[in-house]
């Protein structure tokens, strides 16, 4: 596949390398290449309302594919430095959680189709970005537009539409640890009234960690002008994405640890010594599959001037496919036969024992075995105008009817119970081969043995959204706006835990019980106001809540704890918790000048009540072992962001972000049950308080060294805990990135990137106390054309 990519993408190079050049123009301040990024001070898509972002009190940060483009950025994990308070975390090696403003639930969209995977699960492997034209990002809750789960804000991602225009983009990319990159990207007049985009996309990359991660995906849209008054666009994607799974280095001690004279040897959070970054502990069988399609239909009527009709169906598929080592552990006894040991405390008694460790060899311990598929359906009426009264006030509205189905079902090879013999499986019934439990040198790690996994059970669940909304925008005069916006959602919720029986590798239920549901209904909305004291500058309030359902079925097994630290009793078929809600109060203003400068700054107070946890588990009650979860308080968050993008001339571009997020417990409902040392004013986990980024770029437009580009970022991500109790921190660290390019006048360019330029040694993720380090200095080499 990829010699035949290779040779296409050269041919139609050399095909035209005298072609005429055309210029590039941006999506966001059409100032050429040299757009880094910026608030969108245009129409945007994630708002909703035919109107100009500065008429609507929401916070939107834009990124355009341009600015990716000049960096060699095609994954969503590097193009979140361009967003201030922001992360976005990969664990297994590919399922990636974003954090907006201090909290996770952060949907994603897909030309405004969000992706139900992340409004589920929180967490899912996202595609590449090859065929994106700009990412929006509205921060702070989000129910009223979208609905349930919107806590963080949301992300859409916008991909290229069909263009009139022939079009012609193709690169071929190589890099460090052997990263190779082809794409091409066309389009043009299709037929009739009908133009089209079409996007390839190939990368095969060994990596610093020999990951061996291998993407393959493609891209195709079509649309156009049935008329003066209707629109159709037609849009279908589709991904094939092999990950090699990370789980990190060995973990970092859990104790102090001292040699067999006394004499200490590590503290508690030390990692070992002399440990090489590369070194890669995953077991040869470890694997994992995303196999992913999509296609949408758009289709809108402008009956009138106050009136258009809009109507849009897509559907998605995702399979996941999973194996994987988890947990690396070190040896241990209570006889003296290691060379190390460690003070293992009784818990009831409080005594104190030896416990002797080896820090010379893990063991396998916790390989993962799960796969699911996933459809949804999602529809999409709307119904929008704009409506001029004769005192010169406007009403802009849009009201609208959204349906999701959501349909998942997931099978695991790490448990189950046999229905006809009530025999719980154990992993050794569930994994044949050398691999399972083998030990791994740790200075030199090498695998012991292949894996080969089953199934023995799975999970169906179904989520059924219907959701009403009206979005209201009242223009009193030039200078006054005011939005009041409103939404019902209906969430429906079904699971059963299904059985597969014999084990097989086959996807196949052999027995799936009458499903269980539960339902959630919540009205959503929002109030702000907008003044424009003058055309260029506006100020903005707003105030919004959310909710986000539990997905908690009534069990027997479970102790219940109230939100007064109390047990209680659920009914079968009821809610046992209500859903988490909150809200937002937000202040913000927005100046430009004359396409020179662009300036937002907001500030914000995020409140999330009614958070559940489980408190504890293995608890025995008349024989029967439960777990107990209740409801244990509310966070915050509060900060504040700034961004400037200044364009002093058409060639060179800055543009600054900088976040503040304090995202910690608000209040803590302590319970006999409770066994962390959880307190109020503790820092939320994963959310680091402080991000920054400067970018610029430059290119020269006269004499010998005409249409040669600089481009440089510098970012900037403070400490993170891993958890509440301060167990695992990455510390804060910088990045610097470097790039040059030349543009040829027959429509050729060169580019060349360093990223991590100063090699700074960081960590960004890890499983448990397995830390992952991240890339150290990098190179990318680019050879481009366009037409």
């Amino acid at each position: 596949m990829k010699k035949y990519l290779y040779i296409i993408i050269g041919t139609m190079m050399i095909g035209n390398v005298f072609a005429q050049n055309k210029n590039m123009t941006d999506t966001i301040f059409s100032i050429r290449e040299v757009e880094v990024v910026g608030t969108n001070l245009k129409k945007n898509e994630v708002g909703k309302l035919n109107v100009p972002l500065q008429y609507l009190p929401l916070s939107v940060t834009t990124v355009s594919a341009n600015t990716l483009d000049m960096r060699g950025i095609v994954n969503m994990q590097d193009a979140v430095k361009f967003l201030p308070n922001t992360r976005m975390r990969t664990t297994y090696g590919a399922y990636q959680q974003f954090e907006v403003r201090g909290f996770d639930f952060t949907p994603i969209m897909i030309d405004g189709v969000r992706d139900e995977r992340t409004s589920i699960t929180n967490s899912a492997p996202l595609p590449d970005l090859s065929s994106v034209e700009s990412i929006e990002l509205l921060k702070g809750p989000a129910s009223v537009l979208y609905g349930h789960s919107t806590v963080g804000g949301v992300l859409n991602v916008i991909r290229k539409a069909p263009t009139s225009k022939n079009t012609l983009n193709a690169l071929m990319s190589y890099g460090s640890w052997d990263n190779k990159r082809a794409m091409i990207d066309f389009g043009g007049k299709f037929f009739g009234p009908f133009n089209y985009r079409a996007v390839v996309n190939w990368s095969d990359n060994e990596g610093y960690r020999y990951t061996n991660d291998k993407r393959f995906s493609g891209y195709f849209a079509l649309g156009g002008q049935l008329d003066a008054k209707q629109e159709l666009d037609i849009r279908a994607g589709f991904n094939r994405d092999w990950y090699g799974t990370e789980i990190g280095l060995p973990q970092l001690m859990a104790n102090d640890v001292y040699n067999t004279d006394g004499s200490k040897y590590l503290s508690k959070g030390d990692m070992l010594p002399g440990l090489n970054r590369r070194w890669r502990y995953n077991n040869e069988s470890d694997f994992m599959i995303n196999n992913g399609s999509n296609v949408s239909v758009r289709y809108s009527n402008k009956v009138s001037e106050s009136l258009k009709i809009e109507n849009r169906l897509a559907y998605n598929y995702d399979n996941i496919d999973y194996f994987s080592t988890e947990t690396l552990s070190y040896m241990e006894s209570a006889d003296p036969i290691y060379s190390h040991y460690y003070m293992k405390v009784d818990a009831k008694t409080k005594e104190q024992t030896k416990q002797y460790i080896s820090l010379d060899t893990v063991q396998l311990t916790y390989p993962l075995r799960f796969a699911y598929t996933v459809h949804v359906i999602n529809e999409q009426l709307e119904a929008s105008g704009k409506i001029e009264f004769d005192n010169g006030m406007k009403y802009n509205y849009l009201g609208g009817y959204n349906f999701v189905y959501f349909y998942r079902n997931t099978y695991r090879g790490y448990g189950g119970t046999n229905p006809q013999t009530n025999k719980t499986y154990q992993l050794s019934d569930l994994i044949d081969g050398p691999g399972l439990n083998s030990k791994v040198p740790v200075y030199n790690p090498h695998s012991m043995g292949y894996m080969d996994p089953l199934f023995s059970a799975g999970t169906a669940t179904r989520n059924i959204t219907n959701g009403v909304y009206l979005q209201n925008l009242l223009e009193l005069s030039d200078q006054f706006k005011v939005m009041a916006s409103g939404r019902f959602d209906h969430f429906l919720f079904k699971t059963a835990t299904a059985t597969i029986n014999p084990i097989s590798k086959e996807r196949k239920y052999s027995d799936q019980p009458e499903f269980d549901k539960t339902t959630t209904s919540a009205f959503t909305y929002r109030l702000g106001a907008v003044y424009l004291p003058a055309t260029n500058l506006s100020v903005y309030g707003s105030f919004a809540n959310f909710f986000m359902p539990y997905r908690d079925i009534v069990s027997s097994n479970i102790i219940y704890i109230n939100g007064e630290g109390n047990r209680f009793e659920p009914k079968d078929g009821d809610q046992a918790f209500k859903p988490q809600t909150g809200y937002q109060g937000e202040i913000g203003v927005r100046y430009s000048h004359n396409n020179i400068l662009q300036a937002t700054a907001s500030a914000f107070y995020i409140r999330k009540n009614n958070e559940k946890k489980t408190l504890k588990t293995g608890v025995v009650e008349d024989g029967v072992t439960k777990s107990v979860v209740g409801v244990v308080g509310s966070s915050e968050s509060k900060g504040f962001e700034l961004e400037l993008t200044l364009t002093p001339v058409d060639n060179a571009a800055l543009s600054f972000g900088y976040g503040y997020t304090d995202a910690t417990i608000r209040d803590i409902k302590k319970n006999e049950y409770m066994e962390e040392e959880i307190q109020k004013g503790m820092r939320l986990a994963g959310i680091p308080k402080n991000t920054f980024f400067a970018a610029g770029n430059y290119r020269i437009s006269k004499g010998v060294f005409s249409n040669l580009g600089f481009n440089l970022t510098v970012s900037y991500t403070d400490n993170v805990y891993r958890t509440v109790d301060k167990g695992v921190v990455y510390p804060a660290y910088w990045l610097t990135d470097l790039g040059i390019s030349y543009k040829l006048k027959n429509g050729i360019q060169l580019r060349a990137n360093v990223n991590n330029v100063f090699d700074e040694k960081y960590y960004n993720q890890s499983l448990g106390t397995q830390m992952v380090p991240s890339m150290p200095r990098n190179y990318l080499f680019t050879l481009a054309y366009s037409l």
